[in-house]
C-alpha cells in the first residue's frame, strides 16, 4: 500500500466529507453501497478506471475486452467502473475473483453488480448503486481504461486516492492531496479535544462552537 493510500485508510469517511464541506470540494460519491454491508468493509487505494458504453455496432469487436482490463489492475488498486448509467450489472463474482487473486483493494461502481453469495465467500469489498442478475453481455462494451471518469457524481482521475468504509466512498485527488490531509489532520485534533472534554462532564451545547470549527480552514 502506498503512504497516500496508508493514510487515508485509517481516515472514516465521514471525516472525509466534513474535510470536503471545509474545503469547498466534491468528494463524496453520491449512492453507492457496500454490497456486504455486514462485512463493514474498509479500503483505500490508488484509482483504476474502467469505461463502458452502449453497443454501437454488434458485429464489431469492442477497444476493450472486459477481462483484458480486470486482468491487469495493480495491486492495491481500488476499480473504478462508469458503467453508463446502465441497471445493467457490470461486475460479479468472476471479476471480484480476478481482483481479490490480484491483491487490488476494492471496486466502485456506478451501476449494479450481481453474484452476492460469491462476493460474500471472496470477502471482496465492492460498492454498487444496485444489484440485478442481468448482465452486460451484447449491451454494454468497455471503451475505455486508465482515462478520467466520472463516478456517482465525483470526477475520478487515475491515481486518486479511493476511500471507502460502511458510510459511503471518498475520492481525494492527488492534486489536493496535502489540503485534505491538512484539514483532516485538523478536524481529529477538533474531534479529540472536544471527546475529551465531554468525557469530563462538559456540555456538548457549550462544545458545539469548537466542533463547528471542523468545517472551516485555518
Amino acid at each position: 500500500m502506498n503512504a497516500r493510500a496508508e493514510f487515508f485508510s485509517n481516515v472514516a469517511t465521514a471525516t472525509l466529507a466534513d474535510a470536503a464541506t471545509a474545503l469547498g470540494l466534491n468528494l463524496i460519491m453520491e449512492g453507492p453501497r457496500p454490497v456486504v454491508p455486514e462485512t463493514y468493509p474498509r479500503f483505500a487505494g490508488p484509482a483504476y478506471t474502467m469505461v463502458f458504453a452502449p453497443v454501437r455496432d454488434p458485429g464489431k469487436k469492442p477497444p476493450y475486452g472486459f477481462y483484458d482490463v480486470v486482468d491487469a489492475i495493480p495491486p492495491g488498486a481500488v476499480m473504478v467502473v462508469d458503467a453508463a448509467g446502465s441497471p445493467l450489472a457490470a461486475w460479479g463474482g468472476g471479476s471480484s475473483g480476478v481482483c481479490a487473486r490480484r491483491g487490488a483493494a476494492g471496486c466502485v461502481i456506478d451501476g449494479a453488480t450481481r453474484d452476492l453469495e460469491d462476493i460474500r465467500r471472496l470477502g471482496f469489498p465492492v460498492f454498487s448503486r444496485s444489484v440485478w442478475s442481468l448482465a452486460f453481455p451484447r449491451r454494454l462494451e468497455v471503451v475505455a481504461k486508465g482515462t478520467p471518469v466520472t463516478c456517482c457524481g465525483v470526477r475520478v482521475e487515475p491515481g486518486d486516492i479511493v476511500a471507502a468504509d460502511i458510510d459511503g466512498v471518498a475520492v481525494v485527488p492527488l492534486s489536493r492531496f496535502d489540503d485534505v490531509k491538512r484539514q483532516i489532520e485538523r478536524i481529529q485534533a477538533i474531534e479529540k479535544e472536544v471527546k475529551g472534554r465531554a468525557a469530563k462532564g462538559e456540555a456538548m451545547s457549550d462544545l458545539f462552537p469548537l466542533l463547528a470549527k471542523k468545517f472551516t480552514t485555518d
